[in-house]
């Protein structure tokens, strides 16, 4: 068998796969998109909120329905307590 490759490490700010409802076909549709870490997504503002969402396909929605900003800008400000009585643990 082939072998498995194993993820890049995070950059500052995290992977986006940390964000609740973010699998790996997210993570992988995003990194073609070249979103690649939570920072990014932290700083998004609406309209590159639909210009991503609009590139999502059957994903699409995702994007406010599951909260990633909300979520993205809690884990990129280091705030556990709130992430997690938010969202939930990890």
């Amino acid at each position: 068998p082939a072998p498995v490759a194993t993820a890049p490490t995070p950059a500052a700010g995290g992977d986006v796969a940390r964000l609740k409802g973010v699998g790996p076909k997210l993570v992988a549709l995003l990194a073609d998109l070249g979103v690649t870490s939570v920072a990014q997504i932290a700083a998004w503002d609406d309209a590159e909120i639909d210009r991503i969402d609009a590139q999502l396909g059957r994903f699409s929605g995702r994007i406010r329905r599951d909260a990633w900003v909300e979520q993205a800008r809690l884990i990129v400000g280091g705030d556990t307590t709130a992430y997690e009585s938010r969202f939930g643990k990890g």
